[in-house]
């Protein structure tokens, strides 16, 4: 079995698409979401990619898929799996084979938000376990304060769709191996190669050497698989493969999926030419029962930023001092504006280019003569008005605080004006927990329809 794998807006070239066209493939696979770039997609703030770039990839897979007559199957759709998500890139699929002519055929639409009576029932009946790392507590009243929560689920939905003649699936939040596993897995391919060719192809290309958005293609056998990419401007190496199982995860070798863990602590990576990686040796233990993690994001405030470079030679060789007195002096003018307010207001002043920048928040001396440093300040309240009020006093006070010369301020560089950014409402995540399923296909809705060029 072959495939190849995307990750929708990213791109990859036209000279790709005609190589693998040209090959006999099972499924065109791609993954659209992360929650990498924060809670502002799952809050409905946006995307990483917008609709033109979105539209510019599914284009070309959805033309190819449909001309080879094998399935595409999109994961984590709109960024974040929200429904609306999911809806937006229904929209795009139906518009799209409108305006190519395509034969009519089957799309299905998973849903993974989660409904919160469901979330609360399992809370209070212990069937939500933290998971590792930061720790976050977790009660009715979260997620009564959730802005959207979705479940992330696994290959069973997509499989489901799958059985029942889906041309192309349009899930919500996926784990981005199930995407890639779920018609493998149907096709009867061992579990331990179907996962993790899987988990090597969430990213596409880049696990290539250079690293690069592009096509990755992804040839399973009994006990093994290949991976390379359809460009001669990158290829595989067992390094740069390898290196990806180090890409958010805390453990190498061993990734959890809803129904079970891949275990790849004895997988072996070889040339299999110059440009082609062999992969063997990766386990795949299925769990006792099913899990579906959970993300959810809550509102944090208002946001209000500032921002300034500073070449100054006589600041930056006295900055952790000048920082800490500057601190001082903006704390001492908020509290005497705002008085028994000042405390609702969360200020935090990061510097960039200080020191080696090990720690943002505590620069090392700047050991260079005539270096800049640049730094931010950034402000989250319960109201834009309070935020923006701490911001001014912060930008105004780093624009003129004194340095060692005798006389005279210090001179910033502001890089926007006004020199006050309001950014409106910001988010942040409330939920690190994973959810107990009475069945693989809980908490998803499955919805089917016929696409015909014309539809809307």
């Amino acid at each position: 079995m072959e495939y190849v794998s995307f990750f929708v807006g990213a791109g990859y070239g036209d000279e790709s698409m005609a190589a693998a066209e040209a090959r006999d493939l099972a499924f065109i696979g791609a993954d659209a979401g992360t929650i990498d770039v924060g809670p502002y997609q799952l809050a409905g703030l946006g995307t990483i990619f917008n609709e033109d770039l979105c539209r510019h990839d599914l284009r070309r897979a959805l033309r190819a898929a449909r001309r080879k007559d094998i399935p595409f199957v999109v994961g984590s759709c709109g960024g974040s799996g929200s429904d609306e998500g999911v809806d937006w890139f229904a929209r795009m699929v139906r518009e799209i084979a409108a305006e190519e002519g395509l034969a009519p055929f089957t799309m299905a639409r998973l849903y993974a938000e989660v409904d919160r009576e469901l979330v609360k029932a399992r809370v209070r009946a212990g069937r939500l376990h933290r998971l590792a790392g930061v720790e976050l507590p977790y009660d009715d009243a979260a997620v009564d304060r959730s802005t959207r929560i979705v479940g992330v689920m696994g290959v069973a939905p997509i499989m489901t769709a799958l059985e029942a003649g889906a041309d192309v699936v349009l899930a919500g939040r996926t784990t981005d191996s199930a995407i890639f596993a779920s018609l493998p897995l149907l096709e009867g391919c061992d579990a331990g190669v179907a996962w993790h060719a899987a988990k090597v192809a969430e990213c596409g290309s880049a696990i290539a050497q250079p690293a690069r958005p592009d096509l990755l293609r992804v040839t399973l056998a009994p006990s093994s698989f290949d991976v390379s990419t359809l460009t001669p401007q990158s290829r595989c190496t067992p390094w740069s493969v390898a290196a990806h199982q180090l890409y958010e995860n805390g453990d190498p070798t061993c990734f959890v999926e809803p129904t079970g863990s891949l275990r790849t602590g004895d997988v072996v990576y070889e040339p299999a030419d110059d440009a082609t990686v062999r992969i063997s040796g990766a386990v795949f233990e299925p769990a006792a029962s099913p899990t579906m993690k959970l993300e959810g994001v809550e509102r944090a405030g208002y946001q209000s930023v500032a921002m300034a470079s500073y070449n100054d030679r006589v600041l930056l060789e006295t900055l952790p001092d000048w920082m800490k007195a500057l601190r001082a002096e903006i704390d001492t003018k908020v509290a005497r504006v705002l008085q028994d307010r000042a405390g609702a207001a969360r200020l935090t002043i990061r510097t960039y280019g200080a020191g080696d920048g090990a720690d943002l928040f505590a620069p090392e001396q700047v050991q260079v003569p005539g270096s800049d440093v640049f730094l931010l300040a950034d402000v989250v309240a319960p109201t834009q008005a309070l935020a923006t009020t701490v911001a001014t006093v912060a930008w105004h006070t780093m624009a003129h605080f004194t340095t060692g010369w005798t006389v005279g301020f210090v001179t910033a560089a502001w890089p926007f004006n006004p020199p006050v950014i309001e950014r409106g409402p910001v988010f942040r995540f409330n939920v690190n927990h994973a959810m107990e399923l009475d069945h693989p296909l809980e908490g998803v809705r499955i919805d089917y329809e016929e696409v015909a060029p014309g539809a809307r």
